[in-house]
């Protein structure tokens, strides 16, 4: 259902567009002119997407990871496992080996 009021915005701004664009480009952010109360599904989508990456370099480094990644040669890759993929690439944790396999019991025979 969701889904179906954030189309239903989605249709209802562009028919605002030109108005709002002509607006921005006088300086004014255009995602600003935007109104909550008459768009909240589609203000939280992009409010979403933009706190998604911080920067430009994170988002054009997904994508280009993600570009690697879902080639024709790895086409049977779920999207699961991608999104996984995609956070180890862009993260920048750095798990401590050592410490890992310290606390690692090692298996007895019986």
């Amino acid at each position: 259902m969701e889904h179906m009021m954030l189309q239903n915005e989605i249709i209802t701004l562009r028919a605002k567009f030109i108005f709002l664009k002509a607006r921005s480009s006088s300086g004014q952010d255009f995602w600003a002119l935007v109104s909550n109360e008459k768009y909240p599904n589609l203000k939280k989508c992009v409010e979403q997407l933009h706190s998604c990456f911080g920067s430009t370099y994170l988002c054009e480094s997904a994508f280009s990871y993600l570009k690697q990644t879902k080639s024709k040669h790895r086409s049977r890759l779920t999207d699961a496992r991608t999104l996984d993929s995609l956070r180890l690439a862009i993260s920048d944790y750095k798990p401590d080996d050592a410490k890992l396999v310290e606390d690692t019991q090692t298996q007895c025979s019986h």
